[in-house]
């Protein structure tokens, strides 16, 4: 499980990620925050897919994932869509929470949170 995964406890974000790489799972994730997705064989029966990872990547999830119905998690999707946008250094807190159509004060948490585990996690 990837370190960014690890802290989300997200197997499915986690089983994404080995397909289509980190950055695309989370853009598949904030396209399907809390839902379930069936993943097709075909990826023009989704279009939503391809639109949230692109055509590439969505052959590639559908090609490996098939058949399978994933249960989005939306705060696990959320706290590294949040930690991303941050690290990007692009957008303000503000806009990142404009962005997400989430309160700015509910970015703050997500990013005092990782700041906490990822100093927990190197005191050991």
């Amino acid at each position: 499980m990837t370190e960014e995964l690890a802290s989300t406890g997200s197997r499915v974000l986690d089983e994404i990620a080995g397909v289509i790489g980190l950055k695309a799972a989370i853009d598949f994730g904030c396209a399907f925050r809390g839902e379930r997705v069936y993943i097709p064989q075909n990826p023009a029966r989704e279009p939503r897919i391809a639109e949230a990872i692109g055509e590439e990547l969505a052959q590639r999830l559908c090609d490996t994932m098939w058949r399978t119905v994933v249960r989005v998690p939306m705060s696990a999707v959320l706290h590294l869509k949040v930690k991303q946008l941050d690290a990007e250094g692009q957008m303000t807190r503000r806009e990142i929470a404009r962005h997400l159509n989430i309160r700015e004060g509910r970015v703050y948490e997500i990013l005092q949170r990782a700041r906490r585990e990822e100093a927990q996690l190197s005191l050991f």
